[in-house]
């Protein structure tokens, strides 16, 4: 659901990975799109030796394939539709919120698309939630980012014309992500591990 290269201390390893495995399908976050808008840019310019420090990891041409990743994408798999966003860029800059202290139904409404499911990205933490009118919106949570060491995520299996969702979780080695901040020498880092490990 986005964010998978801006946070951590090996972009350039998860970019690899993520962007290369045809098993990912990805959208843009905030973490990603910052690069790519003057905006948001701004609004994170106390990051801005961070970003610079990403960008010159991934080099020109890890920037132009991760330019061309969308910030929304819709996933048809056996009939059911999945839309995929990260969160309103609009609520990125505007406020920490997910979407401006709008109802999930208002930030569903902002998609004129037919779909079963909608899955989101931005706060870190799993959330399932019942539209008004059925309508599934799930966020399977952070796969590396968690202050108790602790991978939460998704898996959604479907078998003849069910769905049925699991939320996961697993432990990690959070003091070796903080170690490779420390050994990579990424600035900002010391905020990110506050932050964030």
């Amino acid at each position: 659901m986005g964010d998978f290269i801006q946070i951590g201390p090996n972009p350039t390893e998860v970019y690899d990975i993520v962007m290369n495995d045809s098993r990912f399908v990805n959208i843009m976050g905030n973490g990603e799109y910052m690069f790519f808008d003057k905006e948001i840019k701004k609004r994170y310019e106390m990051e801005s030796e961070h970003q610079d420090w990403v960008i010159n990891q991934l080099g020109t041409e890890r920037m132009e394939k991760l330019k061309q990743v969308p910030l929304q994408r819709i996933v048809e798999i056996e009939d059911k539709k999945f839309l995929l966003v990260h969160a309103r860029m609009n609520s990125v800059i505007d406020s920490p919120l997910l979407y401006e202290k709008k109802t999930l139904e208002e930030f569903i409404a902002d998609y004129d698309v037919d779909v079963n499911y909608v899955l989101i990205g931005h706060t870190h933490l799993p959330l399932y939630a019942v539209h008004w009118n059925c309508k599934p919106i799930l966020n399977p949570g952070s796969i590396g980012c968690g202050k108790d060491g602790i991978a939460r995520f998704a898996i959604i299996e479907l078998d003849d014309g069910l769905v049925n969702v699991t939320y996961n979780q697993l432990k990690y080695d959070k003091e070796k992500v903080i170690r490779d901040y420390r050994k990579n020498s990424v600035p900002y880092g010391e905020k990110f591990i506050t932050m964030f490990y």
